[in-house]
């Protein structure tokens, strides 16, 4: 996908985001040299809103999983006992293998249950880290999002 001023509009990028891709002269690059521009010049949270709006459902279910996965330990050491998170993403792998009606109810109860602790594990998380090991991390998510964008298929990465 190749990123344009009139794609930006459409998805309803921020007035600073545009003006400083075009101030960089990045309009017109595909999706993932953009988002590698964006990571290269500390735009970590602009690369976080664009890269799920660049990508197909099975890429973003994907990187979702990858993401959740990353910090759920930080999360379930804060709160042992509560299993929802970690059955929110596993049902979340059953729609990645097979996206049956089926699989997509469980998901949904799951995730639905497991949202409303999504603040608290985001909070520890960012308790957890420090800044240079949260930004590494978010990094290596970026990294396995753009080999999603790159053609790789995400629940063949996600068994690494």
């Amino acid at each position: 996908m190749i990123i344009t001023n009139d794609f930006l509009d459409k998805i309803r990028s921020c007035s600073d985001g545009r003006n400083w891709a075009n101030e960089k002269k990045l309009i017109g690059l595909d999706s993932v040299s953009f988002l590698k521009k964006l990571i290269e010049a500390d735009k970590l949270e602009w690369a976080n809103w664009l890269i799920v709006r660049v990508m197909e459902r099975k890429q973003y279910l994907a990187y979702s999983i990858f993401a959740a996965e990353q910090v759920i330990e930080i999360y379930e050491k804060k709160h042992p006992e509560n299993k929802n998170p970690r059955r929110a993403i596993e049902a979340a792998k059953k729609v990645l293998e097979d996206d049956s009606k089926e699989n997509r109810a469980s998901a949904a109860a799951s995730a639905s249950y497991a949202a409303s602790y999504a603040a608290s594990a985001s909070y520890a998380a960012s308790y957890a880290a420090s800044a240079a090991a949260e930004k590494e991390m978010r990094i290596r998510i970026f990294i396995f999002g753009i080999k999603l964008l790159e053609g790789e298929k995400g629940w063949m990465l996600l068994k690494i």
